[in-house]
């Protein structure tokens, strides 16, 4: 015997297919035919879908803009952060001195040595600087304490009068 399979296929029968399928049963289709019967609609054979609502295309996103070049001179550069840091501390915004160095593409330590020759004082000494000429101001425009901490960037007062009792003591020294 040879095990090679037969080139015909006459040997192989195929079961016949079934005369009629049963139409599957929709829940609540007498419901709906009973509906539409008193609509003056007729009988419907199947359920009505509810319509799909297309969502419309996702708008175009706007490119984002590029941020301005960095200047090239470290002069140019501390000129940038002072600023930078500047108006953090009157908005009463958080910044830290790494973040700053990143923008500016510069290590932390690298930039905190170029900022305190520039300047002769370090980053975190020039922030506290400015709250601390900031809070005053308000203080004497008459806002209280609270409101003064809270304009600043600080939680409570305590934080308030603990720079304003630091820095009075750094200016006179």
């Amino acid at each position: 015997m040879s095990n090679a399979l037969p080139l015909s296929m006459s040997n192989v029968t195929v079961p016949p297919a079934p005369a009629s399928r049963p139409r599957p049963t929709w829940a609540g289709t007498a419901n709906l035919r009973q509906h539409a019967d008193v609509a003056g609609m007729g009988a419907l054979s199947k359920p009505a879908l509810p319509l799909l609502r297309i969502a419309p295309p996702p708008p175009q996103a706007r490119p984002t803009p590029l941020p301005p070049p960095l200047p090239r001179t470290t002069p140019e550069r501390m000129m940038l952060a002072r600023e930078r840091i500047r108006e953090a501390a009157e908005a009463g915004r958080r910044i830290r001195s790494y973040e700053v160095a990143l923008d500016l593409d510069l290590s932390e330590f690298h930039f905190a040595r170029q900022f305190r020759a520039a300047f002769g004082r370090s980053p975190h000494v020039f922030y506290d600087e400015v709250r601390a000429e900031r809070a005053r101001t308000f203080l004497r425009e008459g806002l209280t304490e609270s409101d003064v901490a809270r304009r600043v960037g600080f939680r409570r007062p305590a934080e308030l009068r603990a720079l304003l009792n630091k820095r009075a003591e750094s200016t006179t020294v």
